[in-house]
């Protein structure tokens, strides 16, 4: 068994530091979902606690069939979804530090975030999962209860969605 297992299975058992220790190391995973989902600060840090006291009280219902972060990722997402239906709408790709581009390549560079940014629903999830997170398609089948055909018919509708976006072809044609 190895220290995950040992680590869930304390924590099924209530020991409170264990889950925290697991939970700790997903962290990151965890933020990164609340951040698709919203940019105010007030309700980040209310659904990341809405979040963790699910998975507070979930933890001994997991089974061990899938990876632990893959069960978490699909609480934190069903819960930002929930959590998100009556608030704000899915927060927008975010511009991170660049090297010195020029005019030219920057206009790109947010012709495609536009787009990205116009992109709904589960296409967005999708899209971040695979491209920002580094998911494989049958891990996200997992997370989002579908199937593999299904996520990568999403991915497939949002490449073709920012591929033909107005401000992507009028870089494109120029």
């Amino acid at each position: 068994m190895n220290d995950e297992n040992a680590l869930i299975r304390q924590a099924q058992r209530g020991d409170q530091k264990a889950f925290l220790r697991l939970l700790e190391r997903y962290d990151r995973q965890i933020m990164s979902v609340v951040y698709r989902f919203t940019t105010d600060q007030f309700d980040r840090e209310d659904l990341y606690q809405e979040i963790f006291l699910q998975c507070f009280a979930s933890i001994g219902k997991f089974r061990f069939k899938s990876a632990l972060v893959t069960w978490l990722y699909r609480i934190a997402l069903n819960r930002s979804i929930s959590y998100m239906k009556t608030r704000t709408p899915v927060a927008e790709f975010k511009e991170t530090a660049a090297p010195a581009i020029d005019w030219e390549q920057r206009q790109k560079i947010q012709a495609v975030r536009s787009a990205l940014n116009r992109l709904t629903g589960k296409q967005k999830i999708v899209f971040h999962l695979h491209y920002i997170e580094g998911f494989r398609v049958d891990e996200i089948a997992e997370i989002l209860d579908c199937s593999p055909g299904t996520v990568k018919s999403h991915m497939n509708r949002a490449r073709v969605k920012v591929r033909e976006d107005q401000e992507v072809l009028a870089w494109q044609t120029t």
